[in-house]
C-alpha cells in the first residue's frame, strides 16, 4: 500500500463538525444522512462528503451514509481505491466500494444503520451551492425505490450552513492555500516576458503551486492580450509580446481547501486607460478591506466596493467576491453587482466571523470591453478582516 499523502484535521475537528450536523438533523428529526460527492466544478462536488469524511480530491467519486450516532459508512468508486482510502484518514473505518450499483450499496448502508423506515435527508439535491445539486436522478430513484418504507427530504442546507463559518484548523489549511498562491505569482513574475507562449507560462504557475505541495485539479483562469477584459479558461499557443497584459485568477487548493489571487501583470509600461483601471479596482479592494466585519450585509460591502469605480467612471460584469471554502464558489457571495450573474433571490446576507471571502474587485470601461480586476482572500474576524495571503495588490510590470 502507498504512502497516504492526504493532509489529516485532527478528530476533534472532525466530531465538532459531526455534532454540529448531528444538531441539525434532530432539529429536523433526521433519522440519517445520506450525502453525495462528484468530481463536479475542479472537485467542489465532493466538498460535502470530504467536510464529514476526509475523503476527496483529484477525481474522487463517493457516497456517506450518516446515522444520529456512530461513524458514517462511506462508498468510494473505485475497488483499488478502498484499502488505500481506509488507510489515508483517520476519521472512518468503514469504506467500501459504491460503483456500479451506487443505489443499492447505499440502500444496504442505510438498511445497517437502522435508517430503512426513516426520515431520510439527502444531502445532494435542492442545495444552493455545487455540491448540494449533483445527486442524480437514476442513483436518487434507486435508493427510493430500494427503501420503500423511508421519508426522503432534502437537506443540503445542513451542510451549507455547518460550512458556512470555518474553524480555525480550516482557515489554517485556507492560510496554506494562500501561501500556494503567493507562489504561482512569482513563479508567473519570474517568468512572463516577450517571446514566451501562453501554455508554457500557464505551465510554470501550475507547476510552482504543485511542486510547493498544491493539490489538483486546481483552477486558473488566464489571458495574455493587448487589451484584455477578463480572464479566460486556456491559454493560447501565441508567444506574448511587449505591451501584453497578462490578467489571470490562480486558485490553488492545501487539504481541500480553496483560495484565490490575482494581479495585472503588464510587460512594458502599463497605458494610462489600464492604470486607471487598475487603481479603480485597487480602491475597490480597498474599501472592502475597511468595510468588512461581522454584522456588514452584503449589499453594503456591495456598494463599498463598486463606490470608487462607479466613481471613477467605470462600472462592473463580474461578482466582486465570493465564498471560498472546501468549494470554489460558495456563500456568501456577491449576488448584487450590477452586471453580475444573479441568483433568483437575491438575499442580503450578514457576515460572519470565521466566514471567507475571495476578494475580486473589477473595474471595466462602461461598454464592458477592457477591464481589469485585482484580488485575494480574506477571513471575516471579530475586529474586521485578516488577509490571508502577502501578495500586494498592484499593478507588476515587468
Amino acid at each position: 500500500m502507498s504512502k497516504a499523502l492526504i493532509r489529516d484535521l485532527s478528530l476533534a475537528e472532525r466530531d465538532r463538525r459531526w455534532r454540529a450536523i448531528r444538531d441539525h438533523m434532530e432539529k429536523r428529526g433526521l433519522d440519517g444522512l445520506i450525502i453525495r460527492g462528484i468530481s463536479s466544478k475542479w472537485d467542489s462536488g465532493t466538498a460535502n462528503i470530504r467536510y464529514v469524511s476526509q475523503i476527496g480530491g483529484n477525481g474522487e467519486e463517493a457516497m456517506a451514509v450518516m446515522g444520529r450516532s456512530g461513524e458514517p459508512i462511506v462508498l468510494v468508486w473505485a475497488p483499488s481505491q478502498v484499502g488505500w482510502w481506509a488507510q489515508a484518514q483517520n476519521w472512518v473505518k468503514d469504506v467500501r466500494q459504491g460503483s456500479p450499483s451506487w443505489a443499492a450499496k447505499t440502500a444496504e448502508a442505510v438498511a445497517q444503520l437502522g435508517c430503512e423506515t426513516g426520515r431520510i435527508g439527502v444531502v445532494g439535491i435542492g442545495g444552493r451551492s455545487e455540491a448540494g445539486r449533483i445527486l442524480s436522478h437514476d442513483i436518487y430513484s434507486g435508493i427510493r425505490a430500494a427503501l420503500p418504507g423511508a421519508h426522503f427530504e432534502s437537506a443540503s442546507d445542513i451542510l451549507e450552513t455547518v460550512r458556512l463559518c470555518k474553524s480555525p484548523e480550516e482557515i489554517a489549511q485556507i492560510a496554506r492555500s494562500c501561501a500556494l498562491g503567493d507562489i504561482g505569482v512569482r513563479a508567473m513574475l519570474a517568468a512572463a516576458r516577450p517571446g514566451i507562449k501562453g501554455y508554457e507560462l500557464y505551465g510554470e504557475i501550475l507547476g510552482a503551486v504543485f511542486r510547493a505541495g498544491g493539490e489538483s485539479p486546481m483552477f486558473l483562469l488566464y489571458e495574455a492580450d493587448r487589451e484584455p477584459r477578463h480572464a479566460v479558461r486556456f491559454p493560447s499557443a501565441a508567444p506574448l509580446e511587449q505591451g501584453d497584459w497578462v490578467i489571470q485568477e490562480i486558485s490553488p487548493k492545501y487539504a481541500g481547501y480553496w483560495s484565490q489571487v490575482m494581479v495585472p501583470v503588464c510587460l512594458g509600461k502599463p497605458d494610462p486607460l489600464y492604470r486607471r483601471l487598475a487603481d479603480a479596482a485597487i480602491a475597490g479592494y480597498r474599501e472592502a478591506i475597511r468595510t468588512i466585519r461581522p454584522g456588514i450585509g452584503t449589499r453594503a460591502l456591495a456598494e463599498a466596493i463598486n463606490r470608487p469605480i462607479r466613481e471613477a467612471g467605470f462600472t462592473a460584469f463580474h461578482p466582486q467576491w465570493q465564498g471560498l471554502g472546501l468549494e470554489q464558489l460558495e456563500e456568501p457571495s456577491d449576488w448584487h453587482t450590477a452586471g453580475a450573474v444573479v441568483s433568483a433571490e437575491v438575499r442580503n446576507d450578514m457576515l460572519l466571523e470565521g466566514m471567507v471571502l475571495g476578494l475580486q474587485p473589477m473595474a471595466s470601461t462602461l461598454d464592458r470591453s477592457k477591464g481589469l480586476q485585482i484580488g485575494d482572500t480574506v477571513v471575516v474576524t471579530a475586529e474586521g478582516c485578516r488577509v490571508l495571503g502577502e501578495t500586494k495588490m498592484d499593478i507588476y510590470s515587468v
